[in-house]
């Protein structure tokens, strides 16, 4: 299949291009490349890759990248809470302004399946006791979740695209070629091997998490599967539910002699345990790598040295030149 993923080179998109070539797939990414494009860099030689660079907001951009696709991961966005209020008009214009350029493109172009990558951050609050399903009411509680909603309804509504499917994504963990030690267990694995003491807040609070190369995979699952499964349907993607509690746990195991306190600090409300049930029954998916397996690579990453500086300030979803004003 001939794939356009925008945002293709980001944190996740820099494992999800690929995965996908490994796959046969043809993958075009479209970028505008406010993190760099390094991590495309490998990727140029192999048959079947090409990088557009380009604004997803922009309709001649959005046109020319559709050129002869089939189908479509739409990656693009400022992610995160951090991120999104450096410049909240610019993200909103990304993360909800730009869906609607894509569909009016997508559709004019053609395009048979789009698969739209969102969060499970859309769920904000929820019942400590049971973990939310698809059908759960959703409280985004920021605005990147808020975004996110948002921009879902106008997916799932759209009539001019046969096959349209939204993934709801647990917390993301792992290495990627463009690297985030703005994550938590990322981070917690950095500040472990550098020796410096772990700060836990909220530790009771619930989240949900996804080994990045999980996330590639099911990407890839989605845009083979029968399209009578996955049309108009709402999937949450789950690996793992945990607090923080055992995250440090895990921690813990890998490197016994972490220091760790608990902190008071501007509280993140969010606190959801999710259901990932759905997506394993009805496409016989299961995400098969641990948050221990995402602690453990990162750790031995950064011991080893792989990252000149970890603390580069480029390893988060901040660029380290801003956000432009446009």
């Amino acid at each position: 299949m001939k794939i356009l993923v925008t945002g293709g080179a980001g944190y996740v998109g820099s494992r999800v291009v690929p995965h996908l070539l490994s796959q046969g797939h043809r993958v075009r990414v479209l970028d505008r490349l406010l993190y760099g494009a390094e991590a495309m860099l490998p990727l140029t030689a192999m048959p079947g890759f090409e990088l557009q660079f380009g604004d997803v907001r922009e309709q001649d951009s959005m046109r020319r990248a559709l050129q002869g696709m089939e189908g479509v991961i739409h990656l693009a966005g400022i992610v995160g809470e951090a991120a999104c209020n450096v410049n909240t008009e610019f993200s909103w214009s990304i993360n909800h302004g730009a869906v609607a350029n894509l569909l009016e493109s997508a559709s004019e172009a053609g395009i048979g399946r789009l698969v739209f990558v969102s969060t499970c951050s859309n769920y904000g609050v929820a019942e400590p006791n049971s973990a939310v399903d698809e059908d759960a009411p959703l409280n985004p509680i920021s605005d990147y979740a808020r975004a996110k909603v948002l921009a879902e309804g106008e997916v799932l509504r759209v009539n001019g695209i046969p096959t349209v499917t939204v993934l709801r994504l647990g917390t993301i963990c792992g290495l990627s070629a463009r690297m985030r030690f703005d994550l938590l267990v990322n981070e917690m694995a950095r500040e472990a091997v550098l020796g410096r003491p772990i700060d836990i807040f909220a530790p009771e609070a619930w989240r949900p998490f996804l080994h990045i190369d999980d996330a590639a995979e099911a990407m890839g699952h989605v845009l083979q599967a029968d399209p009578a499964l996955v049309t108009r349907r709402v999937f949450n993607v789950v690996g793992e539910n945990h607090q923080k509690t055992s995250l440090l746990a895990i921690a813990r195991e890998v490197l016994p002699g972490l220091q760790a306190s608990i902190v008071q600090r501007k509280p993140d409300l969010r606190d959801y345990r999710v259901s990932g049930k759905r997506f394993v029954s009805t496409l016989g998916f299961r995400p098969s790598r641990a948050v221990a397996d995402a602690f453990r690579e990162v750790a031995k990453a950064v011991k080893c040295g792989y990252f000149r500086d970890p603390d580069w300030a480029g390893h988060s979803a901040v660029p380290i030149d801003g956000f432009p004003a446009q």
